[in-house]
């Protein structure tokens, strides 16, 4: 009970906080100037179309295109570089007659999401626009990106079957990893995120630029975020390379008492990097507080692991009828491990909640927050689920009483202080309604996954 008051008293500091500090949103890379003006009318030509963005941006060679009434394109074109660049510019030509312009912009933000918009300017005089804006080489993204989320579905199942299961297993049951089945978990998890990188390494770019789906095996861009993203999968297929070696020396060591420190070492430091290629290819590293969303994104990525990965090796493996002398023990330590995590998921998912979407009104009103008040949804469930596991915990695996013994016959003399005994196995019945919980955990952070994963894709308000 004291540990539930303190994560809501947690949740309630960091809500506190947030409205003390909300302000307008600024999560994400948008136009935050345009000359000519949206809406504006012009009494003379102007020379170029100039946009001016938030953040820095990357654009590809039609980035910025200008339409006359009639749909035709008429701008003479910009000089976009792979540098990121705040402004972007195109020249107009000097025999444009009056009447309505369309300008339509399509760029890629810092953290390789595309984000695209039109608007209207008039020469003279507005006139009635004929026609509908012609659309763009990649038009097709929203398959893409779609893609994209299932490949980084795939990964974050990875993350907790591969990494999670083998951490919590070397911290807290190395004789598990003697089973087949965790050795399956582990070497399947790995399996799921090398397919998952691998997928998201072939349609990243093409997404982030906007570029037909066909293309994404004619080479990757050559902007920056295209450089930066390939650095960040070649560092994750390393670590995951680590990652293999460590599971097979752990999976030899473990007929011993306990693994090496080293070991242990190595698997928790090529973790914290496969965990840290997450953020820099994500929402984090674009908007305000950009170094504390990163943080915040790999603590929030290392507690889900965790948290689902435990889940994982006690149903799969833990709670079987082979363990339940081992299950007693694990069970509670695993419990205040998954409580921490628990806490590190609401606080940090919280944070970047607020950070990406500023406003509450934006939770109902874009595809962004709906999506964000469905994962919560998930998590709220997920919690309620794990509260009733915590009881059966307690319930079933309570430790016995310090036995004291006499240290001679006269009254008076003083006790000697026992071991107490390891708990009694739980009930097998009451084991398999623990698993039948768990499972159902299980199941809600498999949709919760997919959430994330189509959240990924997703423009947070801005």
């Amino acid at each position: 009970m004291r540990r539930i008051v303190t994560m809501v008293c947690l949740v309630l500091c960091v809500l506190f906080l947030q409205a003390a500090s909300a302000g307008p949103a600024a999560a994400h890379t948008g136009l935050s100037k345009s000359e000519p003006a949206a809406g504006r009318t012009l009494s003379r030509l102007p020379a170029q179309v100039a946009l001016t963005f938030r953040g820095p941006v990357t654009a590809g060679a039609d980035a910025v295109r200008v339409f006359d009434d009639h749909m035709r394109r008429v701008d003479l074109g910009g000089h976009p570089d792979d540098r990121p660049r705040q402004t972007l510019r195109t020249a107009l030509p000097g025999s444009l007659h009056a009447g309505t312009y369309s300008v339509a912009w399509q760029v890629t933000s810092a953290d390789g999401h595309p984000v695209a918009g039109t608007y209207r300017f008039s020469i003279g005089a507005a006139t009635h626009v004929v026609g509908v804006l012609p659309r763009p080489a990649g038009a097709d993204g929203a398959w893409t990106g779609r893609l994209l989320g299932a490949f980084r579905g795939i990964g974050y199942a990875g993350l907790a079957l591969g990494p999670g299961v083998l951490l919590v297993a070397l911290w807290l049951w190395p004789a598990g990893l003697r089973d087949r089945r965790s050795r399956a978990l582990v070497w399947g998890g790995l399996g799921l995120l090398a397919t998952g990188t691998l997928g998201v390494l072939t349609v990243h770019t093409v997404w982030a630029d906007g570029r037909p789906l066909a293309e994404a095996w004619s080479g990757s861009g050559s902007h920056q975020h295209a450089a930066t993203a390939d650095l960040a999968y070649a560092v994750r297929f390393y670590a995951l390379l680590a990652l293999g070696a460590a599971t097979a020396v752990a999976t030899a060591w473990a007929g011993r008492d306990r693994p090496a420190r080293p070991l242990v070492l190595a698997v928790t430091a090529a973790a914290v990097v496969l965990w840290g290629t997450w953020p820099t290819t994500g929402h984090a590293v674009d908007g305000r507080y950009a170094p504390l969303a990163v943080a915040a994104d790999l603590i929030h990525l290392a507690a889900m692991t965790l948290w689902l990965g435990g889940l994982a090796l006690v149903a799969a493996v833990l709670s079987r009828p082979a363990h339940l002398g081992e299950l007693a023990a694990v069970l509670p330590r695993f419990s205040r491990l998954a409580f921490t995590a628990v806490v590190a998921l609401v606080v940090t998912g919280t944070c970047q909640a607020w950070r990406e979407t500023g406003s509450t009104a934006h939770l109902l009103d874009t595809p962004f927050g709906r999506l964000l008040l469905l994962k919560s949804t998930g998590v709220a469930g997920i919690v309620a689920l794990g509260g009733m596991s915590r009881r059966w915990v307690r319930h079933n695996t309570t430790l016995p009483l310090p036995l004291h013994q006499p240290t001679g016959g006269a009254p008076g003399t003083t006790l000697t202080l026992l071991a107490p005994a390891p708990p009694a196995p739980p009930d097998a019945a009451h084991v398999r309604t623990l698993r039948r919980g768990l499972l159902a955990e299980l199941l809600v952070g498999a949709a919760v996954l997919g959430v994330t994963a189509a959240l990924v894709t997703a423009a947070p308000p801005a």
